[in-house]
């Protein structure tokens, strides 16, 4: 079992990476067990296959800047956001989970003594995915393009849902377009998805994020994504994942 260091967690909502205002996040997933319980039975007893549930708890400290926390929490609430934690990072085939999560409840808070601080839950809608990242970095320079050195290289056949986060996107008139290509020998390559900015909502917004049910054939898969326009730069996040408990 590999332990990790709690202090290197990653959470994304939306188009926008909340890590560095965070500071503790709880992660719950739950289940109903119904209870079957009769006059006969000495023991409880109590049904398996319940209803699942997930919920994310997120503390933090506040920020008004323009397209911060407090702007983000604010307005997102009743909202239906894409939420990712990484408890290990971005780097290539980290462990990640993925859910769509409504933003239920945020709190701000204010004492004399400390940093302003906020809590903000998130309550899952499913499916929860259990993710590997594909890329996390940034590109720029127009003709950007083919980042091969990202290869998941421990990936699975059958369905998979790929998401990917445009965070920023600058310069003047900038394009951005990212696929996911698939390999069964690491070496010849083919396009499975493919997404442009302009199909994208806009840069770092809370809705930010594509995420798509792709039916993929190989092991290996890596990222490739190319600029256009004068001056781009574009930072992104990409993983690949699939239901947790999915047959």
């Amino acid at each position: 079992m590999a332990k990790i260091a709690a202090r290197n967690a990653r959470i994304l909502v939306g188009g926008r990476d909340v890590s560095c205002r965070s500071n503790n996040v709880t992660l719950t997933m739950s289940a109903e067990a119904p209870e079957v319980t009769t006059f006969c039975d000495d023991n409880r007893s109590r049904l398996a296959g319940g209803i699942k549930d997930v919920e994310m708890s997120l503390d933090g400290f506040y920020d008004t800047a323009a397209s911060n926390v407090d702007e983000l929490y604010y307005y997102g609430l009743a909202a239906s956001n894409l939420v990712g934690l990484y408890p290990n990072g971005y780097t290539a085939c980290r462990v990640g989970r993925e859910f769509t999560g409504i933003i239920t409840s945020y709190e701000s808070t204010f004492a004399t003594e400390d940093a302003a601080a906020t809590a903000v839950t998130f309550s899952g809608s499913p499916p929860l995915l259990i993710t590997k990242s594909l890329y996390y970095g940034t590109l720029s320079g127009a003709g950007a393009s083919d980042l091969a050195s990202a290869n998941f290289t421990d990936g699975s056949s059958g369905s998979q849902y790929i998401i990917v986060r445009l965070l920023t996107l600058t310069g003047t008139t900038p394009e951005f377009s990212a696929s996911v290509q698939e390999s069964s020998d690491d070496a010849s390559f083919t396009t499975i998805y493919a997404v442009e900015s302009a199909s994208l909502p806009s840069a770092g917004s809370p809705f930010g994020a594509s995420i798509s049910l792709i039916s993929s054939a190989s092991q290996y898969r890596r990222v490739a994504a190319s600029l256009s326009g004068t001056s781009p730069c574009a930072t992104f996040f990409v993983a690949s994942g699939s239901k947790v408990g999915a047959e």
